[in-house]
């Protein structure tokens, strides 16, 4: 390694290129060619068919370019004494774009054995470089690729092939070529973390304020990560600092997928400890789904920004109260909620977990169910009767007036089952479904799921906020109706059941309206349809086709009356309470 040089010169010498570059170019009026311009080639004159060198340039008066049977010969200088970048061939001001994906291509062959170094790097301090990769060169032309996600955003990029640090040879260069790609959900780390999240889930026994908070923590961390990687947008929680050297022998840049790969494993990691060789797996597969052009060193320095944003994640959460599950003390009386197959009343404490990006967990806690001062005041009420009736009507397990289709929309968004994702895991999975659709890249999907993952667990506190910390602690339908009515809701076994808290209000509508309101706000509009799907065993191979988020989210809240474990205030209230929570993260949090 050579000793840094001032970034004062590298900055006054890569300047008088520049313009040198840009007279040149403009004297020369090169223009790509037609089958470059339809690819979307960033490189001008990359096959040397026009028979000129212009726009490409040499670091030393002593390399010398020529174009030769439609290919640039360069004649490189004995600079074995020198650094490899002392001695370069190049082409400036084109632009690249952070986490954009592209593809870096070209044909090279040598008069000896020699090595070639390749890099696309800032024209300007500190020199960072996209992609920085060594070749080893033949006397036979050979095909390189390289893939990369670029880790930083640049109008005046350049490409660079460094051919300092050996004895003189002639090097042979063409169909030279560096072209984005289209977006790819297969390449996406943040799509491939959520979805190993959303398997983790199935076969845990816990309840979904848990799983919502864990998610948060997951996509906060790898949102923390790209951003740090990229410098776009703001971050949830840390920033990490991202130092360079400045000289251009050292010039990777952080790996992006490595930095959201190590972020979202040691999250999960830490966070379900009993599964952790699933997670090395995943770890290990992440690892064969990076670009190519990524190197050894821009993954180490990745991963040390991933660590470090999982790590402030998890700090900042690690005594918010969320292991406190309490004793909950039954208010004993018609009306107030009770078990209803001798489970203990569910995380009752949890309303009082700091959420996430509310202020608190009353911060949008809404009015007690039909308006009821009390428990007495409620069960007089004419709504109150009117809805129990409806759910005996609608949500029993026979003798029902339910539809067929209401039916299935009971099952389909049930997901109460421990072998299911469990209600946000399925808000995830349309979340996936939409973002693909979209044509989503990668910083676009941090920042959206790193929103619905925040809106969903603070839902999650707000719902039960109002659930176990207000007046009324809602009595289940099956406590109310009595007299042997059972829920449409089963277990694998087909043993009805209602979920262990209270009704008022509905944690699947809280959620859904929170997530609603999260994709209207990141889209700017409801109107964008979609087919959801369903984990749940008595719905299977279901798809819904949903008109907007709207839809899913009252038809969400609906099947809860359909399954007859809610009543309608139930839904309504978890709706208006949800939108709100999303309506504020999405205002409040992550902005671009």
């Amino acid at each position: 390694m050579s000793p840094p040089i001032n970034p004062r010169q590298l900055r006054r010498l890569l300047s008088a290129v520049l313009a040198i570059v840009l007279a040149s170019t403009l004297a020369a009026l090169v223009r790509p060619s037609p089958s470059a311009a339809a690819s979307g080639d960033l490189i001008l004159n990359g096959t040397f068919d026009n028979g000129s060198t212009q726009p490409w340039w040499t670091r030393l008066a002593s390399t010398s370019t020529t174009v030769n049977a439609g290919q640039l010969r360069v004649r490189t200088s004995a600079t074995a004494d020198k650094p490899v970048w002392e001695d370069m061939v190049g082409h400036f001001e084109f632009g690249v774009t952070a986490a954009q994906r592209y593809r870096l291509q070209f044909d090279a062959t040598a008069d000896v054995s020699r090595s070639l170094r390749v890099s696309v790097s800032r024209a300007d301090t500190p020199f960072t470089s996209a992609v920085d990769q060594d070749v080893a060169l033949t006397s036979t032309m050979r095909r390189f690729t390289f893939d990369f996600a670029s880790p930083f955003t640049d109008p005046r990029a350049g490409l660079l092939f460094h051919f300092g640090g050996q004895a003189a040879s002639t090097v042979r260069l063409d169909n030279i070529s560096l072209t984005p790609l289209a977006v790819d959900p297969a390449t996406d780390p943040i799509l491939y973390w959520n979805g190993v999240m959303l398997d983790a889930f199935k076969g845990m026994e816990l309840p979904p304020t848990t799983l919502s908070r864990q998610a948060a923590i997951l996509h906060a961390a790898t949102h923390d990560a790209a951003v740090s990687v990229t410098g776009v947008g703001n971050p949830y929680r840390v920033r990490v600092p991202v130092s360079y050297p400045g000289t251009l022998d050292n010039v990777v840049a952080p790996s992006l997928h490595a930095a959201i790969d190590k972020a979202a494993y040691d999250v999960l990691a830490a966070l379900f400890p009993s599964r952790r060789p699933v997670f090395d797996n995943a770890y290990g597969t992440a690892t064969t789904r990076r670009p190519s052009g990524v190197n050894s060193a821009e993954v180490a320095r990745g991963e040390t920004v991933g660590a470090a944003a999982a790590a402030a994640n998890l700090q900042a959460r690690a005594d918010d109260g969320s292991g406190d599950t309490g004793g909950y003390q039954l208010d004993g009386v018609d009306g107030s909620w009770r078990p209803t197959d001798e489970k203990p009343a569910v995380t009752p404490k949890w309303g009082l977990v700091p959420p996430f990006a509310l202020t608190s967990g009353n911060q949008f806690r809404p009015g007690l169910p039909a308006d009821a001062r009390d428990y007495k005041d409620l069960l007089e009420k004419d709504e109150y009767r009117e809805q129990v009736e409806e759910v005996r009507n609608l949500g029993g397990r026979s003798l029902s007036l339910r539809t067929p289709e209401q039916t299935q929309i009971a099952f389909f968004w049930a997901n109460d089952l421990p072998t299911t994702y469990r209600p946000p895991g399925q808000l995830f999975a349309h979340t996936q479904i939409v973002a693909k659709q979209r044509n989503l890249g990668i910083l676009a999907n941090a920042r959206l799921f790193g929103l619905v993952a925040l809106a969903l667990a603070d839902a999650a506190i707000a719902a039960w906020d109002a659930k176990y910390l207000t007046g009324i602690d809602l009595w289940r339908p099956e406590s109310a109706i009595g007299n042997g009515w059972e829920p449409l809701s089963q277990d694998t076994n087909g043993v009805s059941f209602s979920p262990a808290f209270p009704a008022y209000v509905s944690g699947h509508a809280t959620f859904a309206g929170a997530w609603a309101a999260v994709l209207k706000g990141f889209f700017g509009t409801d109107a964008i349809a979609f087919d959801a799907t369903t984990d749940d065993p008595h719905a299977p191979s279901v798809v819904r086709h949903m008109t907007g988020f709207d839809h899913a989210a009252r038809e969400n809240a609906l099947s809860r009356i359909y399954l007859g474990v809610h009543y309608r205030f139930d839904a309504e209230a978890g709706l208006a309470t949800g939108r709100s929570v999303g309506a504020y993260v999405y205002a409040n949090r992550l902005r671009p």
